[in-house]
């Protein structure tokens, strides 16, 4: 018997509804898995980052001033080791505060190992990995993780010390929680290169990076009371609620 037109449109309204379900739980897991890597809520995930950025480190003294493994172990050891943490080593002494090197194993444990993958598997296997595009994908995504916690904790570390002493003219204090993460991803730079060379051809790219991605995280999230942060929340608020509806959160 023939199909009544009216129940094969209901059917294919169902489907057309069912289709777009799977699709946005496709998109909201994907989201969340997403989210979930940004902020680092996975298991092991400092550790994760840290070993990464130590890899990233020792490929970039190995591709470079030591193609021809000509340096002493020790000497490209240390050298990979300021390479990678270089901000995290020396950027807190600007704020009187302990360096990360010291106080957290992590760091230190995490420079050796990545050290170690790099330059001391049979075979290179470290290195010919991350010298390919998947092995450099890999350390280049979890260490631009690693940055970005770097700048949000830098930033709340310093608007935490200067909160209760804004100027006068603003009553969030602004350039300190900018300034103090962007000096940590630009140490490296200034300790190799020197201050003149570093910035001899202009504002180089991390301290460009550096600069919008600390003062976009301070003023959304800390400056409560000033214009360009309510500004800029009310601006961004549609969109952070239509994420959230998709996220289901």
């Amino acid at each position: 018997s023939a199909i009544h037109p009216s129940t094969s449109s209901n059917f294919n309204k169902c489907q057309a509804r069912d289709d777009r379900g799977h699709t946005l739980s496709i998109i909201a897991t994907t989201m969340n898995l997403l989210v979930n890597l940004l902020t680092m809520n996975f298991p092991y995930a400092t550790e994760t980052v840290c070993v990464m950025m130590a890899i990233q480190g020792s490929m970039g003294v190995r591709n470079t001033v030591n193609q021809k493994r000509q340096m002493h172990w020790f000497h490209s050891f240390l050298r990979s080791t300021l390479t990678a943490f270089a901000g995290a080593s020396f950027t807190n002494i600007f704020m009187g505060r302990p360096t990360a090197m010291f106080s957290n194993d992590i760091f230190f444990g995490s420079c050796i190992l990545g050290y170690g993958i790099v330059n001391w598997l049979p075979m290179d296997l470290g290195f010919h990995f991350f010298n390919t595009f998947p092995g450099a994908l890999i350390y280049t995504v979890f260490s631009q993780i690693f940055r970005v916690g770097g700048v949000q904790g830098f930033s709340d570390a310093a608007y935490g010390a200067f909160k209760d002493a804004p100027s006068v003219y603003y009553p969030t204090p602004v350039f300190g929680p900018i300034l103090f993460p962007t000096a940590l991803g630009n140490m490296g730079g200034f300790f190799w290169r020197g201050f003149d060379a570093y910035l001899g051809e202009g504002m180089p790219w991390l301290f460009q990076q550096g600069l919008f991605c600390s003062t976009f995280y301070h003023f959304y999230a800390h400056d409560k009371e000033g214009f360009v942060g309510v500004a800029l929340r009310q601006y961004l608020k549609p969109f952070a609620v239509t994420a959230m509806a998709v996220l289901d959160a």
